[in-house]
């Protein structure tokens, strides 16, 4: 009832011209304040995990998923691992700002999650 109220006062006072500028205006800056343009935020919590890059020690790291089964990164000390998966079986890994390159995942029979020499254990989320 309030916002009812409100938009009356608003047009009454604006008129419709200019309420509608006001609202075309505010729609824009919501958007262009925005995230950037194909990086969408993280839906879910960062998910604490134990990893290990190229065979050295089990660390502890850090899983931000931004879409699951799609897109997820790792943070293991100061270095950030993406990964991209295209649905179709085509999986990609970017470590820091280098070139993205493909690689296979696999399990390990200590239930670890590897993608080429990066691996991973935990609660890792999948579905």
């Amino acid at each position: 009832m309030k916002v009812v109220a409100l938009l009356v006062v608003a047009v009454v006072r604006l008129g419709w011209k200019q309420l509608l500028s006001l609202a075309t205006l505010t729609a824009t800056l919501m958007v262009w304040s925005g995230t950037p343009a194909g990086r969408a935020e993280p839906q879910h919590p960062p998910v604490p995990l134990r990893c290990r890059l190229e065979g050295g020690p089990w660390q502890d790291c850090r899983m931000t998923v931004e879409r699951l089964g799609e897109r997820w990164s790792l943070l293991v000390g100061s270095e950030r691992l993406s990964f991209e998966h295209d649905g179709r079986g085509r999986l990609r890994m970017q470590r820091g700002s280098r070139d993205w390159r493909p690689v296979e995942a696999q399990w390990t029979a200590d239930a670890a999650l590897c993608w080429d020499g990066v691996c991973a254990k935990g609660e890792i989320p999948l579905d």
